[in-house]
């Protein structure tokens, strides 16, 4: 049997002919994996017989043998160039074992040299590709043995006589080539299993149960086909331009997806979400024999907007597209599907995935509610009976998708973590998809999992070991305009005067350094792409712009022949009333672990409208009882931007549910709103809302009230000890969201100042989520020369006494990577020397960790003798995190003390003694803060 090496990737490749090598020389073959290896794949050290066969008993060797592997990405019909090709790969590393004058030469040198490669060396005596390369070799040798050019050049004689050396210790230099590698696969069926995903015939719904060796799978084939063909057209759709859009037209994501950009902690290399995804999942990620170091599963963070959902879906539909093509059981709308997504890879510079993985999108938000008290059941349970409902042919056993995991790749996306916020029900999730991935690695099967969950509130920090962190990055100006442009070319479908002017605003919002910073993430750029094209104008904020969107929807409702409009006409403000209230509620009940995906039933609507009717003394119940069903009835197709959602109401995009939540939270006098501001500012499920209610402020020309949000930002962390807030503020990184989203940039005397307080991040004894800390300072420096000085007056003259000596060493290291990654102008490059001298200015000495100083300020507060139990727990909850034995008993201890403001105040005190220099006390403490963060606030917010 031929098999198709040039479908597996390099990484595939290197984990083939490790698994190969495994199986004819045995477990003594060490594996290298990728990464620098000092010329080593893989090696051998001791007796083994190479090239060995029943007619043949093959060549003995003893010693050191080592192992490259040779992957040719573009075989060629050409026998001779994929040889040439070969040996330009064999003579640099012969060069490359030779080379003795360098830094660190390599060591030791192999007894024996065995290049592994799939390019098939043609086997014809003295002309073919595999005597072609032997005879280089020798001709390679022999020139390091003819010293008569060299007679004049002492230096020259000395370098050649120590290269000579060098590739004499070689004693064999040996090949598996493309040939050899068919017909070890042949002899070596398990391993040969291991890559069916590369190897098999297309269709591979017709063979699971060959390929799972397991008859009792077969009766699954029929439903998981279903479940791929279903999802195929119902989960690729995407609805960005819902609100406004009374048909609730679903779009396919390769016709709006773009590839978004992706950075990684500690800056440099940055790259896109569907490069780093498709190229991790070209490889085999089975732990026994992937060649994938360090994680290989992916948490990918976003901001409100990024796009998250829309690439998982395209990365989704990628892989679910190469798992059907080629299937003879499908429709011509399966067909348009599978060739449109292949073309837009192909246009974003991808290609379908080589390694076929059997692909699931879990909503986690879904997942959390449908299950509610089940969750402690296994998540694959879970996935079996979602499968099950969507076929026809039957249901498929969590047994028999084991049986398929085991047998076959797959990719699973979790997607919206962010979005299961009841503390105990996102641990439980949690615990689920790490349980899953677990078993799934000791079992060893080929995984590849993605969650996706906004940056904010993600402090979990979820299995290092496995899991690696991807951060959404801000769209460059190039990018967004070509995102706003391939959008509006779907939404205006033909309409070239509109499309062009559209695109002609997109460029113009580039070139305008007020403007450019609303062009940060797909949403904001469609939303500002959908008000030009109702000729509405651009504000330079954030809130504004979503305000304005939702303006432009009502200014469209308004001019179509239509019940809403006459609705609009009327009744506008009581519109405009359930929006803010509908919003509230749901963000209010999404809180919680029964309603994460929180809809609106119609009496629940009808109750809210009723209310506000009768607030404003109409009759819902009498006279006025038409307003309100015409206003229900409108809301059955789309009222503005309330719409049918999950068998109820809502709003198909979160950011705008959380606009007209911030709206209703702003409702009030300066001093309630404050209030209420501080009350949801440690949330983040509440941390967009705050934001939007901010920047409504801002949006308007009161400087009590900007003053009022800067001084509560500024404060925000004093008298704060239930939430240890002197040792664990959220001033400073709530200043540093506010600094981000813009809208104090037309106020340098309030930006500045928040400017002084975000810097304070820097104080922090961990370097945890510094990243995105230091991205948000250096794009707020590269706006301009005066941020930019601003930024390191301030460093220099507000942080010499307080930041912490190795965060400051920790941000200098990043800050340059981080530069390159953002592109950041000329004048914005050594911001990093700047926090590097003041790393290494004097300074008072480091904090000291004494703990016999906190259990003396314990000993000595006066405190009432009742609290005694609740403080004692507290500080032996903290012993035992510092012996590294704390449990769930201690972590409801701390939190029992700090539920009591008088035991708070006394531990927070206590904890100045310890907590500044201790990075795993400080980092431990942040994680059960996170918890208490994420407890429900709505039914507090308007009392």
């Amino acid at each position: 049997m031929k098999h198709q090496l040039q479908l597996l990737s390099p990484g595939a490749f290197q984990s083939m002919a490790a698994a190969l090598a495994v199986a004819e020389f045995g477990a003594g073959i060490q594996v290298m994996g990728a990464g620098k290896d000092g010329g080593r794949d893989l090696y051998f050290e001791g007796p083994l017989t190479f090239g060995s066969t029943e007619e043949s008993a093959g060549e003995a060797f003893t010693g050191y043998t080592v192992f490259q592997v040779k992957h040719h990405a573009k075989v060629s019909d050409s026998p001779t160039a994929d040889a040439s090709w070969l040996w330009g790969e064999v003579k640099k590393e012969l060069d490359a074992w030779a080379d003795w004058d360098k830094k660190d030469p390599r060591a030791p040198l192999p007894d024996q040299l065995i290049f592994i490669t799939n390019v098939a060396l043609t086997p014809v005596q003295n002309s073919g590709g595999h005597d072609a390369i032997r005879k280089n070799i020798e001709a390679y040798r022999a020139k390091l043995n003819n010293a008569s050019r060299d007679v004049d050049d002492p230096d020259a004689v000395v370098d050649k006589a120590q290269r000579r050396k060098r590739i004499a210790h070689i004693r064999a230099i040996r090949f598996w080539d493309g040939n050899q590698i068919d017909a070890l696969l042949n002899a070596n069926a398990a391993v040969r299993r291991r890559f069916d995903a590369f190897l098999t015939a297309s269709d591979v719904f017709t063979f699971i149960s060959e390929l799972t060796g397991n008859v009792s799978v077969k009766d699954s084939e029929p439903v998981l086909l279903d479940q791929a063909r279903t999802e195929l057209l119902s989960d690729g759709l995407v609805y960005f331009d819902d609100a406004g859009d009374r048909d609730n037209r679903g779009i396919p994501v390769h016709e709006v997806a773009i590839d978004l950009p992706a950075t990684f902690p500690g800056g440099g290399g940055r790259s896109t979400v569907l490069r780093h995804v498709l190229e991790r999942g070209d490889n085999i990620l089975a732990r026994d024999i992937t060649a994938v170091d360090g994680p290989r599963h992916i948490v990918l963070t976003g901001q409100p907007g990024n796009g998250k959902t829309t690439i998982s879906k395209l990365i989704v539909q990628a892989y679910r597209v190469a798992a059907l093509k080629g299937s003879t059981a499908l429709a011509a709308n399966h067909d348009a599907v599978l060739a449109g997504t292949e073309a837009v890879l192909h246009k974003l510079g991808h290609q379908l995935p080589r390694h076929r993985r059997w692909p699931l999108r879990i909503d986690l938000a879904h997942y959390a509610e449908e299950r509610g008290h089940k969750l402690d059941e296994s998540l694959m349970r879970y996935v079996a009976e979602r499968i099950s409902k969507r076929s026809n042919h039957g249901t498929v056993t969590p047994a028999a998708l084991t049986s398929w995991l085991g047998a076959w790749p797959w990719l699973v996306v979790f997607d919206g973590l962010d979005e299961v916020t009841e503390p105990e029900t996102r641990r439980t999730v949690i615990e689920r998809v790490v349980e899953f991935v677990n078993n799934a690695e000791g079992d060893r099967c080929d995984l590849l999992a993605v969650i996706t969950t906004r940056p904010v509130g993600y402090t979990e920090n979820i299995d290092p070991s496995s899991f690696e962190t991807v951060a959404l990055d801000d769209l460059t100006p190039e990018e967004a305009v070509t995102f706003g442009t391939k959008a509006a070319q779907v939404r205006l479908r033909g309409d070239e005067e509109r499309i062009g002017k559209v695109t002609a605003a997109l460029r113009g919002a580039a070139n305008d350094e007020n403007l450019v910073k609303l062009l940060r993430t797909p949403l904001q750029v469609l939303i500002l792409s959908i008000i030009v094209d109702g000729a509405g104008t651009i504000a330079p904020d954030r809130y504004s712009l979503f305000s304005d969107y939702y303006d432009t929807v009502v200014r469209r409702e308004r001019n179509k022949p239509t019940m809403v409009r006459t609705l609009l006409t009327k009744y506008e403000p009581f519109i405009h009333q359930l929006h803010e209230r509908a919003g509230f509620l749901l963000q209010q009940r999404s809180e919680t672990a029964e309603h994460s995906t929180a809809v609106l039933t119609e009496p629940e609507l009808r109750d809210i409208v009723w209310h506000i009717l009768d607030e404003a003394e109409f009759q819902p119940d009498g006279h006025h009882s038409d307003v309100l069903d015409s206003i229900i009835k409108s809301a059955t197709q789309r009222l503005v931007l309330i719409a049918p959602r999950n068998d109820g109401f809502g709003f198909d995009v979160r950011s705008l549910q959380e606009l007209v939540a911030a709206r209703r939270i702003s409702d009030a006098p300066l001093e309630t709103r404050i209030r209420r501001l501080r009350l949801l500012a440690p949330s983040p499920h509440w941390r967009n809302t705050w934001l939007f209610a901010a920047g409504k402020v801002f949006a308007e020309p009161r400087a009590h009230e900007h003053q009022a949000v800067v001084e509560l930002v500024e404060t925000i962390d004093q008298g704060a000890a239930e939430r240890i807030g002197v040792h664990l503020p959220i001033g400073p990184e709530l200043a540093l969201d506010i600094l981000d989203d813009g809208m104090a940039r037309a106020w340098p005397i309030w930006s500045r100042r928040i400017l002084a307080h975000g810097l304070h991040v820097l104080d922090a004894p961990s370097a945890f989520g510094l990243d995105r800390s230091l991205r948000i300072l250096l794009r707020y420096a590269d706006s301009g020369v005066d941020q930019r000085n601003a930024v390191a007056r301030l460093i220099r003259d507000d942080l010499t006494a307080t930041a912490c000596r190795l965060t400051l060493a920790s941000a200098s290291d990043m800050v340059p990577a981080i530069e390159r990654d953002l592109r950041v102008h000329e004048r914005t490059l050594g911001l990093g020397l700047v926090l590097d001298q003041i790393a290494k200015s004097p300074h008072p000495a480091s904090p000291r960790v004494d703990w016999g100083a906190l259990n003396d300020e314990i000993d000595t507060s006066p405190y009432p003798a009742t609290l005694d139990p609740v403080i004692r727990g507290a500080a032996d909850a903290l012993e035992a995190i510092k012996n590294e034995v704390f449990t769930a008993a201690h972590q409801a201890d701390l939190v029992t003390c700090l539920n009591v403001p008088e035991a708070a105040e006394v531990l927070s005190a206590a904890l100045a003694h310890v907590l500044p220099g201790d990075v795993a006390l400080f980092l431990q403490l942040r994680s059960v803060l996170s918890q208490r963060f994420r407890a429900p606030l709505g039914e507090r917010i308007l009392a």
